[in-house]
């Protein structure tokens, strides 16, 4: 989809609206992501399950690319049909940041993983992940495994917040590459 094709409000609407609660619903922890995602760049929502972090991101920036991921064809149709075609966010389908190679975007968002899923994921797909300006990572344990790499392999965390959801906390980072 080209940028001019961007739909009128009301389809990213009903887009929202097929997502349980739609994108004012969203939780602490989706927030948080949210906020740290610079506005300016096309982003990846890697693993980007039920879509509303995505679809948020293409709600406050229509002009922005935003691409979704998911490892394989159950879970990228069901976030067809939840966003639907008019949604503006683009589905690929495939494993880590693989399925983005070649295309134009410059920040991506890792969360619900493990922190040592995300730090394997990283290393596996390192020119890609070197290749980008960010990452907003938000690791669902194992948080000091993802430091730890991070640390190891000269990501720079530029921002970290906590923020508490369900009686859990999490940890949100901003990376960039050095």
């Amino acid at each position: 989809m080209t940028i001019a094709s961007w739909p009128p409000e009301a389809t990213v609407a009903d887009a929202a609206s097929r997502i349980a609660g739609g994108p004012a619903r969203m939780g602490p922890r989706l927030r948080a992501l949210l906020e740290l995602c610079p506005p300016e760049d096309a982003v990846a929502d890697i693993g980007s399950g039920h879509g509303r972090l995505a679809l948020e991101l293409k709600r406050q920036s229509p002009q922005r690319r935003v691409y979704a991921t998911e490892i394989n064809l159950g879970p990228s149709s069901e976030l067809r049909r939840l966003l639907g075609s008019a949604s503006g966010v683009e589905i690929l389908e495939g494993e880590g940041l693989a399925p983005l190679a070649g295309l134009d975007f410059r920040g991506a968002v890792i969360a619900g993983l493990g922190g040592g899923s995300i730090a394997q994921m990283l290393e596996r797909d390192a020119a890609i992940a070197r290749s980008l300006k960010w990452l907003c990572l938000q690791p669902a344990q194992r948080v000091a495994r993802l430091q730890s790499w991070l640390e190891e392999a000269g990501w720079i965390v530029r921002e970290q917040r906590q923020v508490a959801e369900r009686a859990r906390l999490y940890q949100t980072f901003l990376v960039t590459p050095k």
